[in-house]
Parts: structure tokens; C-alpha cells; sequence
């Protein structure tokens, strides 16, 4: 066995039978290069990019390409060029020699191709034959020329290689078949799950691993899935990711026509839970295109942990623009390490809430704007990678409330986020969420009166355990007020529980759901200086949240400082 480091390192490989292209001889001082697997292209789409795969130490020279109609054998060169229905064109670096079929690439330090690519036209079975040399500076290229143009006689050194491309229709390569069984993988345990593969062509065998349509991505700590072994039959040579599938982990062998069966052992961590995975295998016999076979099998993780959802801490900044970050379930490192932008110009707005938790998958109640006119605005989540929809207008008039809270499902069950707003006298209104687009708040219902002596409104979602949404309440004395959620829309609060003092030291706070994987709705605040704080709940009414935490790694300290809402 060897272990090979991807060129990225991203990933390392753990080989289960000899892998071609071991290190030449010739690379132990000097240069020398590795041609991969030879090029099959279909009629009208893609290209070959007649780059070697890698190379050792730095070039300095010129590589030689040789393109034949015919094998690599004859000195006399009488098929020089490539055949009809395929085309070369030259990257920059490159030139075509006097002689057909033959092109000059410079090599110093990177190294410049051609790419041949086939015409849609191309007749299935056309082959052009590839051979390389290589000139060292200050050496004699025609003699590179004539051992490209008999690459076929020599060894593979690293400084000469033949291969071929050969064009193959869709209807052909459809022949290969894949069918995949992938058997429940049990948390801490094992499971050997397999491949079948009819080979009509030499292929390479790739099969990944992530999570089904409909869930979160994975975070690199959560995805306790490795590949252990795979087996391998003769007509393949296979190697394997080591470590944590989140990883980039895969299973991939190189197949040469014929029936095989490869399995390969999944182990799951203790902790993993119950995610719904997908195995993805693709043959790819076409190095370049969108035609080659491929199959997908969904297997479940048996574990009595659930997967939760993660949610976006959304703020605004002094700048006017509006950014999350992504919460990643972990306690100790509770966002990822940058923050991304979901647009600029929301300082036009002199109130602005979020509806809900809204998720790393962009879905939640989304946000509404109150502008400097009294107009309300409504953004729903998007669903896709854009976090927000467009806005729509909710109506005019808004400018009679001097604070706004979204407080998720206030009302007893019905799923859909509901809005406070508390008026200039101090009455606090209840608008109960409808879940249309285009209506999105039914008529006001009064909450009560006495709520003038707050500085602060933020819905806490439930912070208590009781599956019901709570709402926080900071007083003009830097007093924290716990209101318990009671789900009905008449009462919707009951009496107010002491939190705790000295909570004026904070400018901004958010609750963006549970960022700690345990169920319970936690809070972010921002402190006068700008540095971001995490309160873990606890799920106790009485002492509803834990000593906090600073929030570090997650993302630029200026940016972060600059926030003057969050949400």
C-alpha cells in the first residue's frame, strides 16, 4: 500500500492495489511528468486537455505533443495530424510545429497544451494517438519531436508517455450500468455496502457521500462517517479517502471492461445522528461531459440523536449592509469563520425584525422593515442560497409603534411567525401571522398596556422547553424580563420572571434559534465595544440561560464591531 496526497491537499487516499504512474526515476533530481488515464470524448461536447496530471520539480523546456492517425511506431510519420471529426486548438505558450500533427508547449515553471475536442459530427471509434517528449532548455528539440512521434516504443520515464483519444457516442456509453446497495449504516457500528458495475468501457468509479435532498449540509465536525476498506476485483484498482466523508470523502477505483462487485465498509460515529445520506456513483468514462453513467442510492443512519436545524445570526451593520452568519450546532465555536453579505442599503429602515429563526437552508418567517415613511415591509425567506425574497408591502401607518419583535408562533400551534408591535402610549399589539405572501399579519389584538418601560423587545423562541415561543423584555434599568410563552392568542404571556440586571451593557440582542445543537433557543448580544456574546439556554424558566460566552472565529472583528442591529 502507499498513501498519496491529492495535488489540493485536501484529501488523502489510501490505496487498496497498485495505482499507475509511481513516481518515475527520473523525477528523483530533474523533471519529469505523469500522464493520466487516455481520453474519451463525446460527439460535440467537451474537450481533452492534453496536460499532464502532475509533475515533479520545475520545468524548464518544451513539451513535445505528437497527434497521429495511426499508433506511435512509425519514424516516417506518414499519419501525422489527427482524423476527421476532431479538431486541436492551442492555449496560450503553445505553437504547431512545421510538421503535421506536431505542436511546441513551452514548460518553465507551468506547462502550456493543447486541448483536441470532437466535432458533433464525429463518427463513434475515432482515435487519435498522443504521444509526449520532453526537451530540457539548451537540449535538441527535433529530437524530442521524432521520440513524441514514436512515444509508443518508449517507457514511461516521466519525460516521454503515449495515450490515446477516442471518441464514443452517448448511446454507447449509456451500456454502462451501475446499481448500488447501501444498507442502514447503524451509529457506532459498521456496514459493508457495495457497487455492481457492468463495464463496457475502461472507466474511473467515483462514489461520494452527503446528506439527502431536503436537509442541511454538513458541518466538517458532524459527519462521523469514514470509509474503512474496499474490496477490489481484478479488473480493478481502487483507493479510498481516510478521515471524516464531510472531508470530501470518496471511494474511487479505475475499471477495466467487465462485470464487477466492489464493496466498501462505512463506520459511523457513536454520536452521528440520524441523517438521511445519499451515495452518488459516477463511471466516468468521458473525462469531460454531462452524459456519463451515474446512479444514487439514499441510506439512513439508525441513531437515536435527531439532526437539528442550524440558523443565520442576521445583523445589520453601521454601513447599511445586511449579513449572517452561519451557525454551525457546535457550543464552543457557535459560526463559522466569515460572515457573507445578503444586501446593502437597509438603513432605510428605522425598525427592523426578524419574524422567526431563519435557517441555514433560508427557510423561517423571514424579516420585515419598517422605513422612514411608517411603511411596513415583509421579506420571506428564500429557500435557496439568496437567504431573502424580494419584499412586499404589508401597508402604510406603521410609524405609530416605536418597536417591533417577531416572536415565531406566538399563538398556539399554527406554525406561522406572528409580530408585536408596542404603540407610543405604551400598548402592545399582537398581529397573528396568516402565512400568505400577500397578507402576511391578520388585524391587531391587544396584548396590554405598561409596556413603555422597556428599551428592549426581542421574541426569544422558546426558551423554557415548553414548545411554546417566549419573549424577552430588558427595562430602562438594564433589567432582563423573562415573559413564558402560553400559546393562546388572548393571553399570550404569562406574569413576567426576573432574569437577571446589567443587561444594559449590551446594545443589540438577537435570539437566532438553537445554536448549539441541544433544542433550545440560545441568544447572541452585542456589547457597547461591539464584541458578540452567546447566552446557552438552559431550558429553565428560572434561570433561563447560562454564564455567556464570548464569541470567537466568526469572521472579521471590524465588520462584526460596525453592527448597529441584530437580528
Amino acid at each position: 500500500m502507499r498513501r498519496i496526497l491529492a495535488v489540493s491537499g485536501s484529501v488523502a487516499l489510501l490505496a487498496t492495489g497498485a495505482l499507475a504512474g509511481a513516481m518515475p526515476a527520473a523525477a528523483v533530481d530533474s523533471f519529469a511528468f505523469e500522464m493520466g488515464r487516455d481520453w474519451t470524448l463525446m460527439p460535440g461536447e467537451g474537450r481533452a486537455e492534453l496536460r499532464p496530471d502532475s509533475w515533479y520539480n520545475e520545468a524548464d523546456g518544451t513539451l513535445v505533443y505528437a497527434l497521429s492517425k495511426k499508433q506511435l511506431n512509425d519514424p516516417a510519420w506518414a499519419a501525422g495530424g489527427v482524423p476527421a471529426g476532431l479538431a486541436v486548438s492551442l492555449e496560450s505558450g503553445c505553437k504547431a510545429a512545421s510538421t503535421a500533427g506536431v505542436y511546441l508547449c513551452d514548460a518553465h515553471g507551468d506547462i502550456s497544451y493543447p486541448e483536441v475536442s470532437a466535432t458533433a459530427t464525429a463518427a463513434h471509434g475515432t482515435t487519435a494517438y498522443l504521444g509526449l517528449a520532453y526537451a530540457p532548455s539548451g537540449t535538441n528539440v527535433d529530437k524530442a519531436v521524432k521520440e513524441a512521434q514514436t512515444a509508443a516504443t518508449y517507457s514511461e520515464d516521466g519525460l516521454h508517455a503515449a495515450r490515446t483519444i477516442t471518441v464514443k457516442s452517448a448511446e454507447h456509453v449509456a451500456q454502462n450500468t451501475l446499481a448500488l446497495n447501501t444498507p442502514t449504516l447503524k451509529a457506532g457500528d459498521s456496514v459493508t455496502q457495495s457497487i455492481t458495475v457492468h463495464a463496457v468501457d475502461a472507466g474511473h468509479l467515483s462514489i461520494m457521500f452527503g446528506p439527502s435532498e431536503g436537509q442541511r449540509g454538513w458541518e466538517e465536525s458532524e459527519a462521523d462517517i469514514r470509509i474503512d476498506s474496499v474490496s477490489r476485483g481484478d479488473n480493478t484498482t481502487c483507493d479510498h479517502t481516510l478521515g471524516s466523508v464531510a472531508y470530501g470523502g470518496e471511494v474511487r477505483c479505475d475499471i477495466t471492461p467487465g462485470d464487477v462487485t466492489i464493496d466498501y465498509t462505512l463506520t459511523a460515529g457513536a454520536k452521528m445522528a440520524a441523517w438521511k445520506v445519499d451515495a452518488s456513483a459516477v463511471y466516468e468514462v468521458y473525462n469531460w461531459g454531462t452524459h456519463n453513467p451515474e446512479t444514487s442510492s439514499h441510506f439512513v443512519i439508525d441513531s437515536p440523536y435527531p439532526v437539528r436545524p442550524h440558523h443565520l445570526l442576521l445583523a445589520r451593520g453601521k454601513d447599511g449592509l445586511l449579513r449572517y452568519h452561519h451557525g454551525t450546532g457546535s457550543a464552543s465555536q457557535p459560526f463559522r469563520d466569515y460572515e457573507e453579505i445578503v444586501g446593502h442599503g437597509w438603513n432605510i429602515y428605522n425598525q427592523l425584525t426578524k419574524l422567526a429563526p431563519v435557517t441555514v437552508q433560508a427557510g423561517g418567517g423571514g424579516l420585515v422593515g419598517r422605513d422612514t415613511s411608517g411603511v411596513l415591509w415583509h421579506y420571506r425567506t428564500s429557500g435557496d442560497w439568496n437567504t431573502l425574497a424580494g419584499r412586499t408591502k404589508v401597508g402604510a401607518g406603521w410609524n405609530v409603534y416605536n418597536k417591533l419583535a417577531g416572536v415565531t408562533d406566538l399563538t398556539g400551534g399554527d406554525g406561522r411567525a406572528d409580530l408585536l408591535a408596542r404603540d407610543t402610549s405604551g400598548v402592545l399589539w399582537l398581529y397573528k401571522g396568516t402565512g400568505t405572501n400577500t397578507a402576511p399579519f391578520a388585524v391587531r389584538t391587544r396584548v396590554g398596556g405598561g409596556w413603555g418601560g422597556y428599551n428592549e423587545l426581542t421574541g426569544s423562541g422558546d426558551v423554557t422547553g415548553d414548545g411554546r415561543a417566549d419573549l424577552l423584555a430588558r427595562d430602562t434599568s438594564g433589567v432582563l424580563w423573562l415573559y413564558k410563552g402560553t400559546g393562546t392568542a388572548a393571553s399570550p404571556f404569562a406574569a413576567r420572571t426576573r432574569v437577571g440586571g446589567g443587561w444594559s451593557a449590551y446594545r443589540s440582542m438577537s435570539s437566532p434559534g438553537d445554536l448549539t445543537d441541544d433544542g433550545r433557543a440560545d441568544l447572541v448580544v452585542q456589547d457597547t465595544s461591539g464584541v458578540l456574546w452567546l447566552y446557552r439556554a438552559t431550558g429553565s424558566a428560572t434561570t433561563p440561560y447560562a454564564a455567556r460566552v464570548k464569541v470567537t472565529g466568526a469572521g472579521d472583528t471590524s465588520t462584526i464591531s460596525g453592527y448597529n442591529t441584530l437580528l
